[in-house]
């Protein structure tokens, strides 16, 4: 799995994630995400899923543990980029009715 983590210039951050997002994906993500929430300077946080071609229960649990953290903490998730697999089981659990999901918008 490869992560690249991008700070835009209105101090958002943008995470491009490339890989399954399955159990093994997900351990390695972890980290990543402890430091989105634990950061106090960056707001809101945009995922890229692009480069994802498989979502399971680990990779989901993981985008909404995350949510749940963020929001705690005053701040926004949004996902981008969502195509295939990964939208379907998104859209099957109704993960979009809770976190703004765009499949289409494009990232600089």
């Amino acid at each position: 799995m490869q992560i690249e983590t991008i700070k835009q210039e209105d101090g958002s951050q943008l995470i491009r994630i490339n890989g399954d997002m399955d159990s093994q994906g997900c351990t390695e993500l972890q980290p990543e995400f402890d430091h989105l929430v634990n950061n106090e300077t960056l707001q809101d946080t945009t995922i890229s899923l692009a480069g994802v071609d498989f979502l399971d229960s680990s990779g989901i649990g993981a985008i909404v543990f995350l949510f749940k953290r963020l929001k705690a903490k005053g701040k926004s998730l949004s996902l981008i980029e969502v195509h295939g697999q990964p939208m379907e089981i998104i859209r099957l659990l109704r993960i979009d009715s809770a976190i703004p999901v765009d499949s289409a918008q494009s990232t600089g």
